[in-house]
């Protein structure tokens, strides 16, 4: 990371990722074991690198396993970076598919405007009997123009009818992702307190609802 950090010197840097080890004793709870020596190289590390941490909002911890929790996962920022963008913000997803829990950061440039909502394709799409024919439908209609203009039409075609089909089919399926996100955060604060099998059970019963809603496949 120094290595890193010099070549770039002056530059915007963000590091982020699993750090497998953590900053200060509030990043850890289940157990006592002395981690003293290891804070104090990260800390070294983060001052020789001019690295700052943003902060965060979620969950105060991104891994878990066995009743022990830590905050091994995290985002550095340089000064640089942290002039050129206005905002950024880091939030600590649940923990769903791994005893890892993913972190989000969103930046936010200054003087920019607000662009359009993205398009998201959902994998739960393709597993719908009736997914492929709408879309051999649509894509089969002329578009009017050739080369790329007529492949920039049929893609936003697609994309209308994709989104109204998914509207009529499934729902607003973000909001009920954000909503479930929102039950399992709760479920492991709860755990984190509680470590008991009910709270445990409350967490699987969460995470298996979120995965039929996103039609999230279990990683091997």
């Amino acid at each position: 990371m120094r290595e890193l950090t010099n070549s770039l010197d002056g530059s915007p840097l963000m590091i982020g990722g699993d750090f497998n080890t953590i900053l200060t004793p509030g990043d850890r709870a289940g157990s006592d074991t002395n981690r003293q020596a290891e804070m104090v190289d990260f800390t070294e590390t983060i001052e020789d690198c001019r690295l700052l941490d943003p902060g965060f909002d979620g969950s105060d911890y991104t891994w878990a396993k066995n009743g022990l929790f830590e905050r091994l996962d995290r985002v550095l920022i340089s000064e640089m970076w942290s002039r050129t963008f206005e905002a950024s913000r880091v939030t600590n997803l649940p923990r769903v598919s791994s005893d890892h829990g993913l972190v989000l950061v969103r930046c936010k440039m200054a003087n920019t405007s607000s662009p359009g909502r993205a398009f998201r394709f959902q994998n739960m799409w393709i597993r719908h009997e009736g997914f492929l024919d709408l879309v051999r439908v649509v894509w089969a209609q002329p578009s009017g123009a050739h080369g790329l203009l007529g492949l920039h039409i049929k893609l936003a075609k697609t994309k209308k009818t994709l989104k109204r089909w998914n509207r009529e089919v499934f729902g607003n399926i973000q909001t009920n992702i954000k909503n479930i996100e929102v039950e399992i955060a709760a479920a492991q604060a709860n755990f984190e307190a509680d470590p008991s099998p009910t709270n445990r059970t409350r967490i699987n019963k969460s995470i298996a609802i979120w995965k039929k809603i996103s039609g999230c496949k279990k990683q091997p």
